[in-house]
């Protein structure tokens, strides 16, 4: 987490002598001798906290302490006065004050308080971001029975190592590197930080722009306030781009910059801020393709790719099917108040025997809708009917996994009676991948 500090004050001598003391404590400092100043570089600078000397020269530090509180409230404020009273002291808590010092001030005491008021401020802007944006943020935990293959495994326990290093995870749709992106996070040191998630194919161009950078006041005409972007709310911790080939080739060269520099700016912004991010990327497309036709920037792919993680589909390491179905078995028999339900050995065949050409995401969906359709104890064929077709018909000449694939995806598309958006759910994949996959397969849909 970058640590910033805003140090207002009319005499040199304090303002220069905090600056040396709190930049030796990792702090980025900003100093302004007048409250005009200070209020000024809260409008562009996202501040963790402030010190505000009472009396200055335009205005009263509880005039500045108000300014601060409406730019930014989770701001940590420090009242600085050579003139202690117990009225002003009481009147800067009821404003929102951290705390109320007198001077010459012990510096370690000041350090303390502003530490604390970094850390409150950094859990409250989490927990607002948290209730605003519930569904940008990653999924739930990592189910107990997923058994990451021996080489993903290494690279996690690497990359959770080297928490500044990007990974490019590659696999199909629904083959867990989503899972896997919030393994490295949760095993490494910024665990403690948050794990930000972004589609890049479900938002436009201008969009995603603005999700990930944010924006200031009036960059365009629906901009009523500042908005911190997803790599300012990820700062000391990690940000997951799923879906990185489908990203607007300018917002890849944006992106690019932010990965080399550490440090962006808002929309219509004119400071840059600093941040301290690791950058987990993944796609399902031939990504390789798209660097060599241009789509996707060849610089941006090496940067990304420093270690590259292929996750194998859940049809290689079948192994691993009965475990999963198991464990999301316990999971949605909780969470639908259900009794623990039976899967009986024809059930565990059918599961064995079916391609999952959807892998894990869509082995936990068939596993939920079976618990909803169930009303007895045990589990059977007529639970599982996207199933029994394709794993109960045989073929001479094996359908190929694109056949099986696209088979599956009318089925599920007939069941839910052409609805797109019911049918991707249905599937685990977004709207966006599954309207991919028909014009692949039907230039005319």
């Amino acid at each position: 987490m970058i640590k910033t500090l805003l140090v207002v004050d009319d005499e040199a001598a304090i303002r220069l002598t905090l600056e040396k003391y709190f930049r030796a404590r990792q702090y980025q400092v900003y100093l302004a001798g007048t409250g005009a100043a200070g209020l000024e570089t809260a409008r562009t600078i996202p501040l963790g906290a402030a010190v505000v000397d009472l009396r200055l020269p335009d205005m009263g530090g509880l005039e500045v302490l108000r300014g601060l509180r409406r730019e930014s409230p989770s701001t940590g404020v420090v009242i600085l006065t050579a003139h202690g009273d117990i009225d002003t002291a009481v009147e800067a808590m009821k404003e929102g004050a951290e705390h109320f010092l007198t001077k010459p001030v012990d510096l370690e005491a000041l350090a303390a308080i502003l530490d604390r008021a970094l850390q409150r401020g950094r859990l409250e802007a989490d927990v607002d971001y948290l209730r605003g944006r519930q569904s940008t943020v990653g999924a739930g935990p990592i189910p107990r029975a997923l058994r990451f293959p021996a080489d993903v495994e290494r690279a996690v326990h690497l990359l959770a190592g080297n928490p500044l290093t990007s990974a490019l995870l590659l696999g199909e749709t629904g083959t867990g590197k989503g899972m896997v992106a919030r393994a490295i996070h949760e095993r490494s040191a910024r665990s403690a930080g948050q794990f930000v998630e972004i589609n890049c194919a479900g938002l436009g161009g201008n969009l995603l722009e603005a999700e990930l950078f944010g924006y200031e006041k009036g960059a365009f005409t629906d901009a009523k306030e500042r908005k911190r972007g997803l790599v300012e709310v990820a700062d000391g911790g990690t940000l997951f781009l799923d879906e990185i080939a489908e990203m607007d080739p300018a917002i890849q060269a944006k992106l690019l910059k932010v990965l080399e520099d550490r440090r962006f700016r808002r929309l219509s912004g004119t400071v840059s801020i600093e941040v301290d991010v690791r950058f987990l990327a993944a796609t399902n497309a031939p990504i390789e393709q798209a660097v060599e036709s241009g789509r996707f920037r060849r610089d941006l792919y090496f940067r990304l790719n420093v270690i590259p993680v292929h996750l194998p589909a859940l049809r290689e390491r079948s192994d691993d099917i009965l475990p999963l179905a198991e464990d999301f078995l316990r999971e949605f028999s909780v969470r639908l108040a259900r009794p623990r339900l039976v899967l009986p050995a024809r059930v565990r065949d059918l599961l064995l025997r079916y391609p999952w050409p959807g892998n894990i995401r869509e082995l936990r969906n068939v596993i939920e809708r079976a618990v909803l359709l169930c009303t007895g104890r045990t589990l059977g064929d007529e639970h599982f009917p996207a199933l029994i077709g394709s794993a109960g018909s045989e073929q001479e000449g094996f359908p190929t996994l694109e056949e099986l694939e696209r088979a599956h995806i009318r089925k599920v598309l007939d069941h839910c009676g052409g609805n797109k958006s019911q049918a991707a759910r249905l599937l685990g994949i977004h709207r966006f991948t599954l309207i991919n996959k028909l014009k692949k397969s039907n230039p005319q849909e």
